[in-house]
């Protein structure tokens, strides 16, 4: 309430000084403007080390120059005599400079929301263009004229300058609207309020035909306004709430990475548990391959002790019969020759067994052909193999250890199914995988049997 009479108050202060002296209402006005630019650019170039985006800093360092023309059109105003009586023209090119200045700053201003720009190479430019806007009004005289002295009128390009800044300040309110996630909430509203208070100010500039009269009153109580919304916007905000508003990038980026730590944490302990997982399955899987050693290793002693070393023992006890009775010597070493055949066919097998070159030689599926025709050979297992698509592999490490798990299957089928018959289907999936199947018509078990 209190904030509200203040304000009424100042502006029925401005009125009255209006009133007694419109010179003086209007450089109080012009003034406040240029100290408000003046503040928001000492603020933003002491703070431009400690922020990452370059939003305010553009603004500001712009606004400064426009501050320059503005303070420039202030003592060159009609009747301030500071430089003589220039006339109307020069005053009002000023104003339409400086206003063009405000509005193509703020229009490109949302560039630099998330990136900067090289501060050099930002105050050459501005103070190449200011110095080039007050050669082309006071040495060249090339700048279209303003306002016309001999008709007091406006000249239709300033007129239609003033539409064309206008049009220049909506698109950047639609502009900073469209990043409004960029902002904090405050300091949007304030800073859109700025922006079309400029715009209704260009508007009532429009119209206006006597620099004293009403509707030039009307336009720079609209610059008051402006100004004053862009001094909340941005120095009050910004020295009331410093780490909210001028350090926003930096508590975004504070918050950004505790949610990354976050999410770190929990990949960690994902991570952990499937280490774990994983280490779980590791020892599982060492532990079945030794045990497939072990029983393998039993297996070749088996093989070496009932078949191999049998028929060798069998053959040097019919040589040692035929050296002691060589009337039968013939059909002991035709025996001989039937054992030591077997032992070699034995071995033979056996070599096969510990290392089967058949899978290099007649890759994976002619290797399942041999290995139906080994089981029924050699154990009696009627074996139905049946190949699909291409279902050789590259690696024949990978092709040798599915070999030599069908040849496990198949051997656990002869010892505990008690059947003569079983089938062997390798099949090319669309998809790219293998799929081995092994399937027999054996007794079975109970699975509760053995649960229990």
């Amino acid at each position: 309430m209190l904030r509200a009479v203040a304000y009424a108050l100042l502006l029925a202060g401005l009125y009255e000084a209006q009133i007694h002296s419109y010179l003086l209402f209007h450089s109080l006005v012009e003034i406040f403007s240029v100290a408000v630019a003046a503040a928001l650019l000492m603020l933003t170039w002491n703070a431009r080390f400690f922020v990452e985006r370059h939003f305010l800093l553009w603004i500001a360092m712009g606004y400064g120059f426009v501050a320059l023309l503005d303070l420039l059109h202030t003592l060159v105003f009609r009747g301030m005599g500071v430089f003589g009586d220039l006339g109307t023209d020069p005053p009002t090119q000023l104003w339409v400079a400086a206003r063009l200045m405000q509005a193509l700053i703020l229009l490109t201003s949302p560039i630099f929301l998330r990136r900067k720009f090289n501060v050099r190479i930002a105050f050459a430019g501005y103070s190449a263009l200011v110095t080039l806007i007050m050669l082309s009004i006071f040495a060249w005289d090339i700048f279209p004229m303003a306002f016309d002295d001999s008709i007091q009128r406006l000249t239709p390009f300033k007129i239609i300058a003033e539409y064309v800044i206008s049009a220049l300040l909506l698109l950047s309110a639609g502009l900073i609207l469209a990043r409004r996630r960029e902002f904090d909430r405050t300091v949007l509203w304030l800073l859109i309020g700025s922006i079309i208070s400029t715009l209704l100010a260009e508007l009532a500039f429009t119209l206006y035909t006597d620099p004293y009269g009403l509707t030039n009153l009307i336009g720079h109580y609209l610059k008051l306004v402006a100004f004053y919304l862009l001094y909340k916007a941005t120095v009050a905000e910004n020295l009331r709430r410093p780490y909210q508003v001028l350090f926003r990038d930096l508590t975004r980026r504070e918050d950004e990475l505790r949610r990354s730590q976050g999410q770190l944490a929990a990949m960690n302990q994902t991570l952990e548990e499937r280490v774990l997982e994983r280490t779980a399955q590791v020892r599982t899987l060492a532990a079945e391959l030794s045990q497939a050693e072990h029983r393998e290793r039993e297996r070749l002693a088996s093989v070496l002790h009932d078949d191999l070393q049998q028929l060798l023992a069998a053959s040097r006890m019919r040589l040692q019969m035929a050296a002691a009775v060589p009337e039968g010597s013939a059909d002991a070493l035709a025996q001989v020759d039937e054992y030591l055949a077997g032992a070699i066919e034995q071995c033979r097998c056996l070599a096969v067994e510990v290392s089967p070159k058949v899978v290099s030689e007649r890759g994976l599926g002619g290797a399942l052909a041999w290995l139906g025709e080994h089981m029924r050979e050699r154990h009696g297992l009627n074996v139905e193999v049946t190949v699909s698509g291409d279902v050789d592999h590259h690696d024949r490490d990978v092709e040798t250890s599915i070999f030599r798990a069908v040849r496990e299957l198949l051997f656990n089928v002869t010892k505990h199914a008690k059947v003569d018959h079983a089938r062997v289907c390798a099949t090319r999936r669309d998809d790219g995988s293998l799929c081995i199947t092994v399937g027999d018509s054996g007794q079975g078990f109970d699975p509760e049997a053995v649960g229990a």
